[in-house]
């Protein structure tokens, strides 16, 4: 990829910002190892993502302000449950909600049902290791990790926009 941007962007501006950019993006493309977050579920356990190795990890990133995370939010449980009986694959939800919002956080889960699986909390008060080595910068964002803890995408389509197809093709 690099040598394609290097070809055929021809204005030296505009190849530097774009070179710019994957370097950026390069920790994040398919096949890299995943960037190892710790984070607590909603009685402050820690988890980080090492512990799903063996296991595709499919992770929804979200807020409770967000509203479109929160109308995807049932079809993503809709996929949960779907493959819940699969040993390969799990599913989690990471909110990139504040520390001082962490009420309101409890509340969404139980709202929306989403006390059947794991659910993920930075507990910070600014932007947390998760979301500056993911580069989080819009949610909803849908992120893939493999059995052996690399990226599959870190800018996976949403449900009901590929990523049961996406899913799908990894279980084959």
């Amino acid at each position: 990829l690099k040598g394609l941007i290097e070809t055929n962007v021809t204005s030296s501006s505009r190849k530097k910002d774009v070179l710019s950019l994957y370097d950026t993006y390069r920790p994040l493309m398919k096949g890299q190892t995943a960037p190892i977050s710790t984070l607590k579920d909603r009685n402050g356990k820690e988890h980080n993502f090492a512990e799903f190795k063996g296991k595709y990890l499919v992770i929804d990133v979200w807020a409770t302000w967000c509203s479109s995370c929160l109308k995807k939010m049932p079809l993503f449980l809709q996929l949960y449950e779907k493959y819940q009986n699969n040993d390969n694959i799990a599913f989690i939800t990471l909110s990139i909600d504040r520390k001082k919002n962490k009420e309101r956080w409890l509340k969404a889960l139980d709202k929306n049902g989403m006390n059947r699986l794991l659910n993920l909390y930075p507990e910070m008060d600014c932007a947390s290791p998760f979301e500056d080595a993911y580069y989080v910068s819009g949610i909803p964002r849908y992120i893939i990790i493999d059995k052996e803890g690399k990226i599959v995408s870190a800018f996976a389509p949403s449900p009901g926009n590929g990523l049961e197809e996406m899913i799908e093709e990894l279980l084959k």
